[in-house]
């Protein structure tokens, strides 16, 4: 089926995009769920919408430049443009994308070097968040080095979302919860509430919940139950209303492991049964679902996105 929809969009008819339009829209109505995965830019920034109508994705994510180099060219004009009218043509919403800041910066690092290129690239990135059109941009919050105390470290990153907020307009900064792995910070949701209250426009600041992070950090999404206790223990120790995103991914590593290892939908430690709760908990009605999975052959991504949305009741209509 998923073969069958990529020749189909291969052929870039009018046609054929009204139709997968129809699709994804019917499957989003009935369920409030967006739910996509993390595409490439490659052939332009643009190419990330099309290859998401593709998959039949209802939101996406997507990295704004190279993981390998702090600088970049500037984001032609041209191609900001283009982005932004097959968004509109192919029915995807600002609020349901969701660009990944680069694995190069740390905002909370010890080191002066690393920290002032992080806070000029956090400024750079939302700038371009801002002439693509896009409302969020999601980022790991850093990591310590084992060099100064947690708390020195989740100053640190408060204090480049200030100044990039003060630099940049609108869009939302929005930390991911981590797996606890080594000197991250982020892996207790108290550490995302400490960087959340030192932030003086908290309107532009949201969080991210990886549920292969959440795992490795303790929570059982596995035990029946765990989605929902896990959520209801983030709206005690942070706020509902700070949730912006979820990163849908599998691990491989198991409970309280601490290790960051995604997996496919189903074929991890998590399993399937979480992800039939995730897809059906209504406090995620609207909130953008994206894979970050290895997509193995035989399992892509439309695979996985295919089997996510047929996860959820058909009784919202």
């Amino acid at each position: 089926m998923a073969a069958a929809r990529k020749r189909k969009s291969e052929a870039l008819g009018d046609e054929t995009e009204d139709e997968e339009r129809g699709d994804r829209r019917r499957r989003i109505r009935i369920n409030n769920k967006h739910i996509g995965a993390h595409v490439g830019i490659q052939g332009g920034i643009w190419k990330a919408v099309e290859s998401s109508a593709a998959l039949g994705a209802g939101a996406f994510a997507l990295f704004l430049g190279s993981q390998r180099s702090w600088k970049r060219p500037a984001l032609d004009p041209a191609a900001a443009d283009r982005f932004q009218e097959r968004c509109s043509e192919l029915g995807f919403d600002p609020a349901h994308i969701l660009p990944h800041g680069s694995y190069l910066m740390n905002c909370g690092s010890p080191r002066d070097d690393v920290s002032e290129k992080s806070r000029a690239l956090l400024v750079d990135e939302l700038s371009r968040c801002s002439r693509l059109g896009l409302r969020l941009y999601n980022f790991h919050p850093g990591s310590s080095l084992g060099a100064i105390s947690t708390q020195q470290c989740l100053d640190k990153i408060a204090a480049a979302i200030n100044h990039a907020h003060q630099q940049t307009p609108a869009v939302v900064t929005v930390l991911e919860n981590m797996s606890g792995q080594g000197s991250t910070v982020g892996g207790r949701f108290c550490e995302l509430r400490r960087i959340i209250e030192r932030v003086r426009d908290r309107s532009r600041v949201g969080v991210c919940l990886d549920t292969c992070h959440a795992f490795a950090a303790g929570h059982d999404l596995a035990a029946d139950g765990g989605v929902a206790a896990m959520l209801d223990q983030f709206d005690q120790e942070v706020g509902l209303r700070y949730l912006r995103a979820v990163h849908l991914n599998d691990s491989k590593g198991k409970l309280g492991c601490n290790l960051d290892r995604h997996e496919d939908i189903g074929k991890g430690n998590i399993g399937l049964s979480a992800f039939r709760d995730v897809v059906n908990e209504p406090r995620l009605d609207g909130v953008p679902l994206i894979l970050e999975t290895p997509g193995r052959p035989g399992f892509q991504d439309a695979e996985q996105i295919e089997l996510l949305y047929s996860l959820c009741e058909k009784n919202k209509e």
